[in-house]
């Protein structure tokens, strides 16, 4: 029998509670409170569910949790830029004086989706540094295109 190198057969991995440890951080991140995080605790402990057989449960549950974070708090601010002269120069309908406010609506709606794209890609790469180890080990048996999407069908 071959022993996977750094966890023990014996040890016991509460999946719930390196899950919350996990989360937390997750959440930390995305609110810019990464500086106080380890990751190379973070990356222990989300090496230690890989080890242990949890890593399709362990992505299911990051996937879930980015769905829950855009939806809630992206789409929120993203939404709240779409106004009634961009909807109505997206439907083609020409308001009488309204060119500039489309414009001005236009310019505000594109730099609040810039900088939430550019937040998510932060926080994507900050991501990736703690679960990069899943790639590799857990994830190649049970991959699918579904999976590759998972963030972004919310």
């Amino acid at each position: 029998m071959v022993q996977l190198q750094g966890l023990a057969s014996n040890d016991a991995v509460d999946f719930d509670v390196t899950w919350g440890i996990l989360e937390g951080a997750l959440r930390e991140i995305h609110t810019k409170n990464a500086s106080r995080l380890s990751f190379e605790e973070l990356y222990r402990n989300a090496y230690k569910l890989v080890l242990k057989k949890k890593g399709e449960e362990l992505y299911n549950r990051v996937c879930g949790l980015e769905q829950e974070l855009l939806r809630e708090n992206v789409r929120n601010k993203v939404v709240q830029m779409v106004t009634p002269p961009l909807i109505l120069g997206a439907s083609g309908e020409q308001v009488g004086g309204q060119a500039h406010l489309r414009r001005a609506d236009g310019e505000r709606f594109l730099r609040v989706l810039k900088d939430a794209f550019a937040d998510h890609q932060i926080c994507m790469n900050m991501i990736t540094d703690v679960l990069m180890y899943m790639v590799g080990l857990a994830l190649f048996p049970f991959w699918s295109a579904e999976m590759t999407f998972c963030a972004y069908s919310t």
